[in-house]
Parts: C-alpha cells; sequence; structure tokens
C-alpha cells in the first residue's frame, strides 16, 4: 500500500518526476547534445541555440551557465518575456552573457548585443537564425539546431530525470524507518520505459519536450506500482 502522504515514495521517487523543474534542477539534469559537447571542448566565440518552442533551448542555456560558472567565469542569464523586446543586464565586467528568447530583440537591442559580443561571450537562444547579423559585424557565431529527433537521446533525457529523482527519494528516505522499508521493498522493480514506448514518446511528440512532459507527469499521477511503463500504459 503506497504512504498517503508521500505515494510517490512507494514508487521510489520523492515526488512526480514530471513536475516543474526550478532553474537550478534544469541545469542539472540537463542532456547536451554531442554537438554542444564538441564546442564546448573545441572552444566556440559566440553560440546561438536554435529550434522550436519546447525543444529544451532553455534548459540547454541554463546548463550552460552552469558549467561556465563552475570554471570560475562571471556569467549571467536573462529571459526575455513575450512583452519585453529590450535586455537589462548590466554586461560590464561579465565573462559571459546568456540571453534567452533573442528573437523578440528590437533592431537597437540587437545591434547593443553586438557591441556587447566585442568583449563577452555571447549564448543565446533564439527562434530566429542571428548568423547574418553577426556576420555582418565580423564575429564568430556557432549556431546549434535542437531537433529531439533520435529516440536513444529521449531515452537519455528520460532516464537522467527518472535518475534525478530516484537519488533524491533516497536520501529522503534514510529519515524514515518505515519509507526506508517500502524503498526497499521496491529496489528490485524500479519504474522504467520500455522501448516501444520511447518511440512511441518520440513519435508522438516530435521533439516537443515540454509538452512530453505535461504528458507523463499526468501518466505519472495515476501509477499506483512500480512497473515497465510500455505503449498500451501510455496510451
Amino acid at each position: 500500500m503506497s504512504n498517503r502522504y508521500f505515494p510517490f515514495h512507494a514508487l521510489g521517487f520523492r515526488c512526480n518526476p514530471f513536475r516543474t523543474l526550478t532553474d537550478d534542477e534544469w541545469a542539472y539534469i540537463a542532456v547536451l547534445p554531442e554537438s554542444i559537447q564538441a564546442l564546448l571542448q573545441n572552444g566556440f566565440a559566440h553560440l546561438q541555440i536554435l529550434g522550436e518552442p519546447g525543444y529544451g533551448k532553455t534548459t540547454i542555456l541554463l546548463a550552460l551557465a552552469a558549467k561556465f560558472r563552475a570554471q570560475g567565469k562571471r556569467v549571467e542569464y536573462e529571459y526575455l518575456p513575450e512583452d519585453q523586446s529590450q535586455f537589462k543586464t548590466d554586461c560590464v565586467g561579465l565573462d559571459v552573457f546568456v540571453l534567452d528568447e533573442v528573437q523578440r530583440l528590437v533592431s537597437s537591442e540587437r545591434e547593443r548585443l553586438i557591441g556587447i559580443a566585442h568583449h563577452t561571450q555571447l549564448i543565446i537562444a533564439s527562434h530566429e537564425d542571428l548568423t547574418p547579423l553577426f556576420a555582418s559585424h565580423s564575429l564568430g557565431l556557432a549556431s546549434v539546431q535542437i531537433e529531439n529527433s533520435d529516440s536513444g537521446v529521449l531515452r537519455t533525457i528520460l532516464s537522467r530525470r527518472l535518475d534525478y529523482f530516484r537519488q533524491v527519494a533516497l536520501k529522503s528516505d534514510m529519515r524514515d524507518s518505515s519509507l526506508r522499508k517500502e524503498r526497499s521493498a521496491q529496489n528490485d522493480s524500479q519504474i522504467d520505459f520500455s522501448p516501444d514506448a520511447i518511440v512511441y514518446l518520440s513519435n508522438m511528440f516530435r521533439g516537443n519536450l515540454r509538452a512530453m512532459e505535461q504528458f507523463l507527469y499526468e501518466v505519472f499521477q495515476r501509477l499506483d506500482r512500480a512497473e515497465i511503463i510500455d505503449v498500451e500504459r501510455l496510451k
């Protein structure tokens, strides 16, 4: 029987693993595409992340900001909401400026951003390719298009999410003997996704991770036992 106050402990999690995450949690569980990992290894002048809404651009930006901070660099992240066409960050003294939804900037603000690019590394996310703008000012700009079309990558993304909340659940369980027993009973029966479920999710959401996470939140709300989630369960 699941614990009435902590129902997800009986499933091996602290809470629904597809709940809304904090910025720090997004940065921690992010799966960086191989193309971005290669750029980090080889270096780049500036970087833009392109992709449709919901494809995980913000997650990647937060992960990159965290990586550069861990290296001791001075980094600021800013998100531009729909009704904002100017950025507010003071970039004086920054090593890296991370700006999200850059396509919302008006022309004058794009020129101001270019001015900053001469002394601060930029990492931006956009729905519009800004390569011509950077090229017109002789500035290098690496560009990565987020597709999320590979089912192997999707499995890694989902596994990272589940494992993160399993680890947190384990730490929490150590404080309650009854929950430890509940946890022990689940050691040999963990929730996971079957291969056909991964393919099904990939085909269903076509790279839209945000929509997939919202869907899986509802799936997990209905789970009452540890199981391998297959296509029938998703349907």
